[in-house]
């Protein structure tokens, strides 16, 4: 017992140090947004982030959840659309390509998994932002970081040491990160990992539904469940993608951290959850 709990928090701790560069990075730029730029500036670095959701779409095949949690901040704080958000969290893999690489798949099936990914990353994002209407999520029309910063509290006035800002921004959400990467683990660990390969093996007809709803679960072990029970032939192509489209890792985890309108944050995960299944079904028939 004792080493399954060292486990626990050895895996914890690692997926909240593994973070930590993106977290002080995205919070040093926007430290820099809001001391160094002016809002004409800024509103001119939002208006050119119309192709947001082809560079989220390629940014989010990187493995590990860095860019999805970078992209929860940076949608709160207004610099980034909702479908540069969208096509980030769809096409982050998290653990899913070790996975794949690991377990001995061709080159080509990876090249055609990842593609798939993009594909339909980019199509929902550019389909969000030009479709999407306000009343149903709030496009920001200009940047919000100080607005962000009140909110944290975390007194970073400082516009002559915004390192030491970003720092006390990254050690914040770290713990938060840290404790309920804690919680996630420990229920996977205690059986969660058996019930879902239960429910996914079980009910193969509803397969797609249940996939994408264990891809909401903030953590990386949906991704490598997932990817594993493809690998083991147990769930199908579309089965798998269909929860690693939706599994953003922690990345909505923070965005319900940051972001202080609840309801849009659901809104967000209905949406995640929407195209995880759509998307899963299509890939299905199609490939």
């Amino acid at each position: 017992m004792l080493k399954v709990g060292m486990d626990i928090l050895m895996d914890s701790l690692y997926e909240t140090l593994a973070l930590f560069p993106y977290l002080f990075l995205t919070y040093l730029a926007l430290e820099f947004l809001e001391h160094k730029m002016s809002k004409r500036t800024l509103a001119y670095i939002k208006k050119s982030g119309k192709y947001g959701p082809v560079i989220g779409g390629l940014l989010g095949l990187i493995p590990q959840c860095g860019f999805s949690v970078a992209a929860a901040n940076l949608y709160t704080t207004g610099i980034i659309t909702l479908g540069a958000l969208i096509a980030i969290f769809l096409s982050t893999s998290d653990e899913m390509l070790p996975i794949l690489i690991s377990g001995g798949v061709s080159v080509p099936l990876i090249a055609q998994i990842l593609c798939i990914k993009v594909f339909f990353a980019i199509i929902s994002g550019f389909l969000i932002d030009m479709f999407l209407p306000q009343r149903f999520i709030r496009h920001r029309r200009e940047p919000e970081i100080e607005a962000f910063c009140k909110r944290e509290k975390c007194q970073c006035d400082d516009k002559d040491n915004i390192w030491h800002s970003a720092f006390k921004h990254t050690e914040k959400i770290s713990l938060f990160i840290f404790f309920f990467s804690l919680i996630i683990n420990t229920v996977f660990v205690m059986g969660g990992r058996e019930t879902i390969h239960d429910m996914l093996v079980g009910f193969p007809i509803f397969s797609k539904f249940i996939a994408a709803g264990v891809g909401l679960i903030p953590s990386c072990y949906p991704s490598v469940l997932l990817s594993q029970l493809y690998l083991d032939n147990a769930i199908t192509l579309g089965t798998m993608l269909a929860g690693t489209l939706s599994n953003a890792g922690l990345g909505y985890f923070v965005l319900y951290r940051v972001n202080p309108n609840k309801i849009e944050n659901l809104r967000i995960l209905a949406l995640l959850y929407g195209l995880g299944v759509g998307c899963g079904i299509i890939a299905e028939i199609l490939f």
